[in-house]
């Protein structure tokens, strides 16, 4: 799995992969339960870099999720 991000910075394209995808759609998102959805967040913030980072943190709550 490739994203690709535009960086202003450098004005270049960025590519960021990941060994596996951590989910199949977005149907798989929204009948995930919460602690698969926090292995997904930890899975892509591993990678991505720190601006695009998923804010998700137990302090949120489920609302956010």
């Amino acid at each position: 799995v490739v994203l690709q991000t535009y960086s202003a910075s450098t004005e270049g394209i960025v590519l960021t992969t990941l060994p596996t995808a951590p989910f199949c759609c977005h149907e798989d998102l929204l009948t995930m339960p919460r602690e698969k959805l926090e292995d997904v967040v930890r899975a892509l913030n591993e990678k991505l870099p720190r601006r695009m980072q998923i804010g998700a943190t137990a302090e949120k709550g489920d609302r956010w999720m």
